[in-house]
């Protein structure tokens, strides 16, 4: 469920909560529609916790998405083109040490364990690969994508979404990715660059 902040504030706060809860459930999170890095994202476990939950959301952006929480492995799947077609690089699993993988999970020391390639069986890995290769064509991406997904309990995998400007700093996924694939970030961006640079 989308919800811009202006319908949030028209129809009432407590109205449109009870109508959330309601429709989603719980638990369910809390994000913006834009942005990264895990910015005014919450996980919303009881109906008291949805009011400060959306008042953080809205302060990173003016629509709020609401979505059932899912529960189990994070996993990220990045996608390059460097100019023989879309190759999903290896899947990178996510342990963020409370099970959130939020803004403090990304960028605080020692509380996130990443694992590059995933510890998942070969077979969940070729369906990771063929899921974000799926979605960057089927979105018409180009050059460089990262699909953020969850396994859950079942072992189902739920697609969350795909980032067309994936983080590149030392913790990022992407260059997690770049690394076990064997590969030279510092040459895969060259690539990238000279490609676009080729296109103007």
């Amino acid at each position: 469920m989308a919800l811009p902040h202006e319908t949030f504030r028209e129809l009432g706060a407590a109205a449109v909560l009870e109508r959330v809860v309601k429709s989603i459930g719980l638990p369910l999170m809390v994000k913006p529609v834009n942005g990264g890095s895990g910015l005014g994202a919450t996980p919303v476990f009881d109906a008291g916790e949805l009011p400060a939950a959306m008042m953080s959301c809205f302060a990173y952006g003016g629509t709020a998405l609401l979505e059932r929480f899912i529960s189990g492995i994070d996993v990220a799947v990045s996608v390059i083109d460097a100019g023989d077609g879309p190759q999903a690089l290896p899947v990178v699993e996510i342990e963020p040490a409370d099970g959130v993988y939020d803004y403090t999970a990304r960028y605080t020391a020692g509380i996130t364990r990443w694992h590059a390639p995933a510890r998942l069986s070969p077979e969940k890995l070729q369906q990771l690969a063929e899921m974000a290769l799926q979605a960057h064509t089927t979105l018409g991406l180009r050059d460089l994508s990262r699909m953020d997904a969850i396994i859950d309990t079942d072992g189902r995998a739920h697609v969350l979404e795909v980032s067309v400007s994936p983080g590149m700093t030392e913790t990022s996924l992407t260059p997690l990715a770049v690394a076990a694939a064997d590969l030279d970030l510092g040459i895969v961006c060259r690539s990238l660059v000279e490609r676009a640079i080729e296109r103007r």
